[in-house]
């Protein structure tokens, strides 16, 4: 079919304006080329898109639907055209980030918008992974940024590295569960024999870690922490979760904080990226997330 940009933009223009005079004016085109155009395109469809009848031109049914379903095509011609111009100047028309699943997510809206600020067009892709996911997202080159990296990094070539801060946690079990009246700090004899749950870490080719778990205890993978927290609430099984995300339970009593003899130490959090990282994309997202508090906003 014989569509152009040239002639969905005629006929977007005609619409608009009413009359094929004004709307030669608009596209700098004298009116006998853009008649031309319009009875070209009408001839080869079959159809009339305009009902000349009147002192103003109108759409016919067919004209609307060809109007509407058009603008697809001109929103393609201008992806095309802005994003052939971003590459060529070294700018990808995608940018992947990964968040640890543990950070505090509030702080994606304001990134996110930043970014749409700055980059409008460019295809933004967040993700989760969980321990050393984040990190094995950065060295197979499957994200161009990691917020919230844990610990330290299996090797250290090849990636920059920011301390974002530290997560702490909070030992929970359902006010129901035989260890909610234990008034001493808990041993590991007294916690092994129940249930521990966790998110699995998402790490293929490097070695999983296990967020807390005693050697021999029974173990729960959930898909996320809010499916985990459900389950220490249910009395299902007990462990570990983020203070940010268990606070508000905490305080409306749905599950109990308990201490440990030996507690689980808070966890070092870190920005990552490649070394190689240097484009106006990155540049922006790097910026936004050095700000002081949205660095500390991602662990509260």
């Amino acid at each position: 079919m014989p569509f152009t940009e040239d002639n969905i933009r005629t006929i977007h223009a005609i619409a608009r304006c009413g009359s094929f005079a004004t709307a030669a004016e608009q596209l700098h085109r004298v009116p006998s080329a853009v008649s031309y155009t319009v009875r070209t395109l009408e001839s080869r469809l079959g159809v009339e898109l305009f009902d000349r009848s009147g002192h103003k031109v109108q759409l016919t049914p067919a004209g609307e639907y060809f109007l509407n379903h058009s603008q697809l095509i001109l929103n393609s011609f201008d992806s095309l055209a802005r994003n052939t111009v971003a590459i060529g100047g070294g700018t990808s028309i995608t940018f992947n980030i990964v968040v640890n699943n543990i950070i505090n997510r509030d702080g994606l809206v304001g990134l996110t918008r930043h970014m749409h600020e700055h980059f409008p067009h460019i295809e933004l892709c967040i993700r989760t992974e969980v321990y050393n996911g984040c990190w094995e997202a950065l060295y197979q080159h499957s994200c161009d940024v990691v917020i919230g990296a844990p610990n330290y990094p299996p090797q250290l070539e090849g990636i920059v590295c920011e301390l974002m801060g530290e997560m702490e946690w909070d030992f929970v079990v359902s006010c129901a569960h035989p260890l909610a009246s234990c008034t001493h700090p808990l041993t590991a004899d007294d916690v092994r024999p129940f249930s521990v749950v966790m998110v699995m870490d998402t790490a293929v080719q490097y070695a999983k870690q296990k967020a807390w778990a005693l050697e021999g205890q029974h173990i729960i993978y959930v898909p996320d922490l809010e499916v985990a927290i459900e389950f220490m609430r249910q009395g299902i099984g007990i462990g570990y979760v983020p203070h940010h995300l268990i606070k508000q339970v905490l305080n409306r009593g749905d599950v109990l904080k308990k201490a440990l003899v030996e507690s689980k130490p808070a966890t070092r959090l870190f920005y990552a990226w490649p070394t190689e990282a240097d484009t106006p994309v990155f540049q922006a997202c790097r910026d936004y997330l050095q700000q002081a508090e949205v660095r500390l906003s991602w662990h509260q």
